[in-house]
């Protein structure tokens, strides 16, 4: 009598795991830039968050009688920024603690509680001075931290395309980070 024999032969085990090796080959970088472009998207979206709360502080101290400069106000080591972005005429933007009312948040205090309503952590920002369409305003960037090379923008937000073709990514530090926009434990 014969036996039957079960299980794979040594061939077939080899030829089952080359399929395995080149399946991961072609998927793990796939999955490393959906993380990336995930982040990019979170910076970004972060960064529009941070921008809607200086907008929002604006309008406030605009209509308790303060000018725009007595909320932001340049900063004096702007000419240090390295940021060699889309925008173009920038300068680095201090958010002041100017009381819009007896009981608002303060500058930057209150852009740190609006993001941090996102998250633990509300990173590190920096207002940018720019003109859009002729009119002077101002552009915002986020990082989850000073190291971090993901850093969103808004308005005109950081495209996944313009970003993964960059040779070079620069980090928050170089467009001037000061000590403001720091994590949300510093909110009092």
């Amino acid at each position: 009598m014969k036996k039957t024999q079960k299980g794979f032969t040594l061939v077939e085990l080899v030829v089952v795991i080359a399929i395995i090796g080149v399946l991961a080959a072609i998927l793990v970088p796939s999955m490393l830039n959906y993380v990336k472009k995930s982040r990019l998207k979170t910076a970004n979206s972060n960064a529009k968050t941070a921008y809607n709360a200086v907008a929002e502080l604006l309008a406030d101290a605009e209509t308790q009688g303060y000018a725009k400069d007595d909320v932001i106000t340049d900063e004096a080591a702007a000419s240090t920024d390295t940021w060699t972005g889309a925008v173009t005429g920038k300068t680095a933007m201090v958010v002041k603690n100017v009381v819009t009312d007896k009981n608002a948040k303060k500058g930057d205090k209150k852009i740190a509680e609006v993001l941090a309503e996102n998250g633990e952590e509300s990173g590190v920002w920096k207002v940018v001075k720019a003109k859009i369409n002729t009119e002077s305003s101002f552009v915002v960037f986020w990082a989850k931290t000073n190291g971090d090379e993901m850093v969103g923008r808004y308005p005109d937000a950081i495209q996944w395309d313009e970003w993964k073709d960059s040779s070079t990514h620069n980090k928050i530090t170089q467009i001037g980070v000061s000590d403001y926009g720091k994590k949300s434990e510093a909110i009092s």
